[in-house]
């Protein structure tokens, strides 16, 4: 087999280039639809940045189960108790529950302190997005409902079954939220 003269190593030198830049050119446009495309489409998070988290580092709406249902004065609460399951240490879980009124007259009730029935470290509670105070009268319009919310977030070391409550009272009536979880450092975040 005879060997290429100068101008059919040129001519393969410049297939090889064309080839060359039509692949660079095919990869700068990609990595320029997938930069552009991440920037232009959020992407779905199981974080919220709206919830209340004194404990700073991502947050989420507590995942799992709420169950039962309370009255108090009047009032009345669904889904007392919440199970949120195995969850991940690190991550600010937030149970929520909404306290209706459906009567025609104001109804005031009070947020006890936080207790710990198995675990530790309860959080603070909110009430429509606003720190309460343990102690703290609140009060719900007829017709109206409030939001309350409990953030908690566990550390390595706090591992473990939690059974943390929200004691609530109005007058001589008395009931509590609950919730439960084992935070583990193997539970997906």
């Amino acid at each position: 087999m005879p060997r290429p003269g100068k101008q059919q190593l040129a001519r393969r030198e410049q297939r090889i280039m064309r080839g060359l830049t039509a692949a660079g050119v095919l990869i700068a446009a990609f990595l320029v639809y997938a930069l552009v495309g991440s920037f232009s489409s959020p992407r779905e998070s199981r974080f919220d940045d709206t919830l209340p988290n004194p404990m700073g580092g991502p947050a989420r709406t507590a995942p799992g189960a709420a169950t039962g249902e309370a009255a108090l004065a009047g009032l009345t609460i669904d889904g007392v108790d919440v199970q949120m399951g195995e969850v991940a240490l690190g991550v600010t879980y937030v149970p929520g529950w909404t306290v209706a009124n459906p009567t025609d007259a104001a109804v005031t009730f009070l947020v006890g302190q936080p207790q710990v029935l198995e675990g530790c470290c309860p959080g603070p509670v909110y009430a429509d997005g606003e720190l309460t105070q343990a102690g703290q009268e609140l009060t719900v319009a007829p017709g109206g409902e409030l939001l309350l919310q409990f953030p908690l977030q566990m550390h390595p070391g706090m591992d473990g079954p939690h059974h943390l409550a929200v004691p609530l009272a109005s007058g001589d009536e008395q009931t509590a939220v609950h919730v439960t979880g084992d935070f583990t450092a193997s539970a997906p975040a």
